[in-house]
């Protein structure tokens, strides 16, 4: 199963995606991943220069994943396939996850490529409500270094050290700067559910950014089920001299075990980006095990440029 941190957001994962697991290949390994293509279009507003676009990795991508065990070690390994001249990169796949885990009683070290823990949207958007990404969205990057976690019943927590905290530019394919001599980036995390149905997640990242000012970034966010059908997220972020702050509030009801619908209101007091406030409803309806459609309509007020309003459906092929 992909997900940004393992046992984070599983109980709202199944709220709103396609079920699915890995497949076991014997004792040792597994394998997972999904496929994903779709049809969506962005109207810019009061220009009214409507595109049908190519919509990007969250829209248009596969993954394929490789997990092995052996006693106390685990390894995985997953490659990411996409357009490169959607995304602004240089090539059409790379690995993502490159990483070895050992975990001892509620102790795991690793070291290797691997996502970071800040966001509570999902990197991958197939375990999102929406495919695309709200106003906070803050996902700790891939980058390569070392971690170690407590994983405790009722609570987590974990310190990263890795070549970067902020997302590079210049079309690399999802990591880090490479440097180890300086400009380190750091994240620590603390995770609470003691409560039924609550989750509390707080972090922060640290990066002395290579020839600018010293970097900081908050996250912190709550998720409920308020019952079996019905769960409220809400998440406030902040990266120091990109965004004062960024909020995120995102109910999902689940009509059936096959459809689920869920809004979202998220805006951002920017600092070196534009204010803006978004809205939207999303819905998910799984047509079986492995394969599901998901469709969204999102409204975005930008205090300065173009206001933007985009729909778009996509199919979902996940195991």
């Amino acid at each position: 199963m992909i997900k940004k941190l393992t046992g984070l957001t599983a109980s709202l994962v199944a709220l709103t995606s396609i079920a699915h697991a890995e497949v076991k290949l014997d004792d040792y390994f597994s394998i997972d991943g999904y496929a994903t293509g779709s049809a969506t279009v962005v109207e810019g507003t009061p220009a009214k220069n409507e595109q049908v676009l190519g919509g990007g990795r969250v829209w248009d991508s596969a993954v394929f994943g490789v997990t092995g065990k052996y006693e106390n070690f685990s390894a995985r390994a997953s490659l990411l396939v996409l357009d490169s001249a959607d995304n602004g990169l240089t090539q059409d796949a790379g690995l993502l996850d490159a990483y070895i885990t050992y975990k001892q009683d509620k102790i795991a070290i690793t070291a290797g490529k691997y996502l970071g823990w800040l966001g509570y949207e999902s990197f991958h958007s197939v375990n999102n409500a929406f495919v695309s990404f709200s106003q906070v969205y803050y996902a700790s990057p891939y980058s390569t270094g070392a971690k170690i976690e407590y994983l405790g019943e009722t609570v987590s927590t974990g310190v990263s050290v890795r070549d970067s905290q902020l997302s590079t530019t210049g079309g690399t394919f999802f990591e880090g700067d490479g440097e180890f001599s300086d400009d380190l980036g750091y994240e620590a995390y603390v995770l609470y559910t003691g409560v039924k149905g609550l989750t509390l997640f707080g972090g922060v990242g640290y990066e002395d950014v290579d020839g600018g000012d010293q970097q900081y970034t908050y996250d912190f966010w709550a998720s409920y089920a308020i019952n079996e059908k019905l769960s409220l997220a809400a998440e406030v972020a902040s990266i120091e001299d990109v965004t004062n702050f960024s909020w995120l509030i995102q109910p999902t009801y689940t009509v059936s075990d096959k459809l689920s619908v869920s809004a979202r209101l998220t805006g951002v007091d920017g600092d070196s980006i534009s204010d803006a406030t978004a809205y939207g409803l999303a819905s998910t309806y799984t047509i079986t095990k492995n394969f599901a459609v998901k469709g969204e309509v999102t409204q975005t007020d930008n205090k300065t440029g173009s206001d933007v309003f985009g729909y778009g459906v996509q199919g979902i092929f996940k195991f």
